[in-house]
């Protein structure tokens, strides 16, 4: 994770204790190497939790269960396909607005708003 070698360790503790000075250095480390051992414990513990719980899962490995007899349906005829579906002949009323071709200008809808604030 972090890589610290030989004499990056070795000025970080001459750097503490010169800040610490010699009498709170040690019970720094002491209180360090004790939150340390507590959190390699709470991480050992959480992963034997997993564990044991991803050990008492069902198999999932894609096969699928077969459905109890109290769960098939009564009908077990397979259903009819649904039918396409056409498309209706619709013509636009004859008072509707003309539908402009698309071109390259890019215009955004505030662009084309004629009156200012409206949104489309």
């Amino acid at each position: 994770m972090f890589d610290v070698g030989f004499w990056e360790l070795t000025f970080i503790m001459t750097l503490a204790l010169l800040v610490l000075g010699p009498d709170k250095l040690p019970g720094l480390v002491r209180s360090l190497g004790r939150w340390m051992g507590r959190a390699r414990s709470v991480a050992r513990n959480l992963r034997v939790q997993i564990e044991r719980e991803v050990a008492e899962m069902p198999d999932l490995s894609g096969t699928a269960a077969k459905p109890k007899p109290s769960q098939t349906p009564a009908a077990a005829e397979p259903a009819e396909p649904a039918k396409p579906v056409e498309p209706a002949n619709v013509t636009p009323p004859s008072d509707a607005a003309p539908v402009p071709e698309a071109d390259d200008t890019h215009t955004t809808a505030t662009e084309q708003s004629s009156e200012p604030g409206t949104r489309f």
